[in-house]
């Protein structure tokens, strides 16, 4: 089986075009993202066909854990990418997630380098709460806490200064205690109207260089508290991602980087 690994703005993914959902594709998942054939990524994605012709592809998600996870930001750009590629670098694309449908769209690029931008559809706010509800101890200053529904979960701390958090201490202790089903945890800076930074742990993956879905959480609830404007560039550790509020969803805006190809056997 063929395998191309990219990187959404530092998020990286194996990416599979096939005919079908292989069997053990979540072990699959666990042993190639956790570096067996000397593969590391932060999840492993199918992109199968769909019975409906509307419908360019369906993208199946496999955290590195083996976890089924229903939508990323920016691995639905990079199996676009992989798509583009097959089939000319322009137009867009529907791709079915378990998260619902979402609309790709190439901008610019080549085979190796692309921008894709995706439609990631409408966000929900979720409850209030205060981070002394979750019982985590904390070293850094948190102003507010948010959670977004993005067809996948987060939980947003905005902070005062970015640099005294360490994502990959406290963000399992958060997840833990908000939800026992998994949650993506962000750290968020506000540096200005147009522009907020992020620190991200992802959940079944752990510390992550980006996060495209969180990216568009952390920057929906920043609008959401009236912090920045419609537009704004989301820094991270792996690269900036641009989210765009509009009448028809939030969109994410990036980079996506084809890094190398191999061919492994499906049993692993």
């Amino acid at each position: 089986m063929r395998f191309v690994k990219y990187h959404g703005l530092g998020n990286e993914f194996l990416i599979a075009v096939v005919a079908e959902l292989p069997d053990g594709s979540s072990e699959l998942a666990k042993e190639l993202c956790n570096g067996k054939k000397n593969l590391w990524a932060d999840g492993l994605i199918f992109g199968i066909p769909h019975h409906d012709k509307t419908i360019d592809r369906q993208m199946v998600l496999f955290n590195a854990d083996g976890g089924r996870a229903e939508i990323s930001g920016n691995g639905i750009r990079c199996l676009a990418h992989e798509l583009f590629s097959a089939n000319g670098l322009e137009g867009s694309l529907q791709i079915l997630t378990v998260a619902g449908l979402r609309e790709t769209k190439f901008l610019e690029g080549t085979d190796d380098v692309a921008i894709i931008e995706v439609n990631m559809g409408h966000v929900d706010f979720g409850p209030e709460v205060t981070f002394a509800e979750l019982g985590v101890q904390t070293n850094f200053e948190i102003v507010q806490v948010g959670t977004v529904d993005v067809g996948n979960p987060h939980i947003v701390l905005q902070v005062e200064n970015l640099n005294c958090v360490e994502i990959g201490h406290c963000g399992p202790l958060i997840e833990k205690a908000w939800s026992e089903n998994g949650v993506n945890v962000h750290a968020v800076e506000i540096d200005g109207r147009d522009k907020i930074s992020m620190l991200t742990w992802e959940r079944g993956v752990g510390v992550t260089a980006a996060c495209g879905s969180g990216a568009i959480a952390s920057a929906a609830i920043a609008m959401e508290w009236g912090l920045v404007d419609p537009d704004v560039t989301v820094s991270m550790a792996g690269g900036e991602g641009t989210v765009s509020q509009r009448d028809t969803g939030v969109f994410l805006k990036g980079e996506s980087v084809r890094i190398s190809s191999h061919e492994v056997r499906a049993s692993g």
